[in-house]
């Protein structure tokens, strides 16, 4: 998307937002954010999630490992970007390479960029068909919007098709009719230089609306070796609208669009600018109580250049019908999907794309039986994918899982799953050339093939009382064919990335609440990971499986929510996470605080103190580029509701 086309989008939700103010707001108190103690664990343990099966039903009888975050766990948390929020989610390993760019993963290979997560925000694919993985600088969003975030661990391909390797992460925004009224939020401080939210939302004939627009200015990280200022700060603007019908009457539908534009810094070279939006429209057609029809489309297109690396351009359109029946014993969804994406991506500096232009298709069609074995007690699910894509034909996705429901308080699960992660242009079009002798030192391949993990995965929840609960899950995966970079003499001395890597994981992740007071409660999640890498015959890659191996063996994270007197809350976020092997990252601990205080029922204030245990710290360092360090922060934020 152009420049010109971001700046006239942007206007065109001015006037829109001019256009609709006449409208009636809902009252004020209907805007307060829930507190998230007044729900009590058993209640949490009944929110609904979607992202497991395609279809509504209760986190504690999903047969998945999958963790929630609910408004109220953002809001307290103080975070303010998405990647951050993240870590408040089980088992997750979210690391910073640098001010601008993250990597993201659960079940290992945390690798930048990360491969093996597939992000969704209202089921619009954020996964790269360049680079693979997600450029997180871009996927920010106004956090008080976010209804919940989906967190599966463990394949999800079954349902949502390729690159949903090891987990999918589902970010679900709220309803229009859910945000009427204004609000404001703005904030600054050591790190967090600026950042400021205004969102409008109000009633229209037939539905609700919302207009927002968010900007932030990060500050600079330091080198890790020195500790002097890296120069990487970055800024990102951006705008966008939601409306949605009314829940009213058997047919529903939503219209959103957002648009954004900022630049990443580099304390190597000159600033990098990203721009681009998306419009996304969906309709559903409620039949009765089990029979529903839905039908998606999106149209996304950005713009990103990496000065001394490439400049990309690309469009992806993208159609998703989706039917829910449910009959007897059986309760069957099923779909089809068709997506078209093309890039123009102009390498430079050594960088080059071959070929500049490729469009890629993928068309899938999917379906999946949950089946009452023994109604209340007893399920079966069992389904598939299958997807048509460009770079290696045909491919199968299946997935079967049985679940039990010991009693009101007791769920055991297991599953078996295949997933797979498909090549991308960084596999098969990129080359790097020598400036000096033009010769190429590196280059993908046309017949690089697609990744594949099986993994059997088992679980169990419990609640022994009502203040408290419990959630456990262990996993084997097996993968096969991962990237390599193998060394070959002929035609000349190169290296070529191909699939001769294989790798063998296991472990445990382990989650529980604590409702230790009725004004104090507790989450805390460990994992524990183990990863065996081997190679095929003949291989000799020159990293020797460092890139794939990279994990801590164990993540620890506790936090806490204390609400105190006067209105005023003390809320933390402690993580442990262990050494990465190579580069070698030290294992590490960090605090974050947040102070709050409802000064008012519609105006709150908070501080919120970031990485306060260490002056700076390391969390990835990538091999034979700068390595940072990220600081200590400490800043402030105000929001009001009107």
């Amino acid at each position: 998307m152009t420049k010109q086309a971001v700046l006239s989008l942007t206007l065109w939700l001015v006037c829109l937002s001019s256009s609709l103010s006449a409208q009636p707001l809902q009252s004020a108190s209907a805007r307060v954010p829930q507190d998230l103690k007044k729900l009590s664990i058993e209640e949490l343990a009944q929110i609904d999630v979607t992202s497991v099966s395609r279809r509504s039903e209760r986190l504690s009888e999903t047969a998945a490992a999958v963790s929630v975050i609910n408004p109220d766990q953002i809001f307290r948390s103080g975070l303010t970007t998405l990647p951050e929020v993240l870590r408040l989610a089980d088992a997750i390993d979210v690391a910073r390479v640098n001010s601008s760019t993250w990597a993201t993963s659960v079940r290992g290979f945390t690798t930048n960029p990360a491969n093996k997560l597939l992000v969704l925000i209202d089921g619009r694919s954020v996964y790269s068909p360049l680079t693979s993985g997600t450029f997180w600088d871009t996927e920010d969003m106004v956090l008080n919007d976010v209804d919940r975030i989906e967190v599966i661990r463990g394949p999800g391909g079954a349902v949502w098709g390729p690159n949903a390797v090891n987990g999918v992460v589902n970010v679900i925004t709220k309803n229009a009719a859910s945000t009427l009224g204004d609000y404001v939020s703005v904030g600054s401080g050591s790190d967090e230089h600026i950042f400021a939210v205004g969102r409008h939302g109000g009633r229209m004939r037939g539905g609700a609306y919302r207009v927002y627009g968010k900007y932030r200015q990060h500050g600079e990280q330091v080198f890790t070796d020195t500790g002097a200022d890296a120069g990487d700060p970055v800024q990102l603007g951006q705008a966008g609208f939601r409306m949605d019908s009314s829940s009213d009457g058997p047919v529903t539908w939503v219209l959103e669009s957002n648009a954004h534009r900022g630049t990443d810094g580099f304390s190597d070279r000159p600033d990098g600018d990203v721009a681009g939006g998306h419009v996304l429209g969906r309709w559903n057609r409620t039949f009765s109580d089990s029979s529903a029809l839905q039908a998606q489309f999106y149209y996304d297109g950005n713009y990103r250049q990496v000065p001394s690396q490439f400049t990309e351009k690309r469009h992806t359109f993208d159609l998703d019908l989706q039917q829910r029946l449910k009959r007897g014993r059986h309760d069957v969804v099923f779909g089809g999907e068709m997506r078209f994406s093309r890039g123009n991506d102009i390498g430079v500096a050594g960088f080059d794309f071959d070929p500049e232009v490729r469009t890629n298709s993928l068309l899938s069609v999917m379906a999946q039986d949950e089946i009452a074995v023994r109604p209340n007690r007893v399920f079966l699910t069992v389904g598939s994918r299958f997807d048509r894509n460009d770079f290696t034909g045909f491919e199968v996705q299946p997935t079967i899982r049985a679940r039990w429901a010991i009693d009101a308080r007791q769920t055991a699960w297991g599953a078996v799953s295949r997933s797979v992660r498909l090549p991308t242009r960084l596999d098969t079009d990129l080359q790097l050339i020598d400036p000096a002798t033009k010769q190429v030192t590196l280059t993908g391949s046309e017949d690089f093939k697609a990744e594949e993990v099986v993994a059997y995965e088992a679980g169990y929840r419990i609640r022994p009382v009502p203040p408290l609960s419990l959630d456990v899950a262990t996993f084997v995966n097996r993968y096969d064919r991962l990237r390599s970079a193998e060394a070959t003499l002929a035609p000349q001395p190169m290296i070529v990335l191909e699939n001769l890597l294989n790798a063998r994981t296991s472990g445990i992740e382990v989650a529980g609440t604590a409702q230790l007071r009725p004004v104090w409660r507790l989450h805390a999640s460990y994992s524990y990971l183990h990863k065996q890498l081997s190679f095929d015959p003949g291989s000799h890659d020159v990293f020797r499986g460092t890139v794939e191996g990279n994990d801590p063996p164990f993540l620890l994270s506790v936090q806490s929510w204390l609400d105190l007197p006067r209105h005023t809350a003390l809320d933390a976020l402690f993580r442990r996470v262990d050494t990465r092997p190579d580069p070698v990252v030290p294992a590490y601990s960090e605090l974050d605080v947040r102070f709050g205080w409802v000064v008012r029922p519609r105006w709150d204030i908070s501080v919120v103190g970031q990485n306060l245990l260490h002056p700076h710290h390391s969390e990835l360092l990538p091999a034979n580029a700068p390595q940072y360090d990220f600081r200590r922060g400490v800043f402030a934020r105000s929001r009001w509701y009107f």
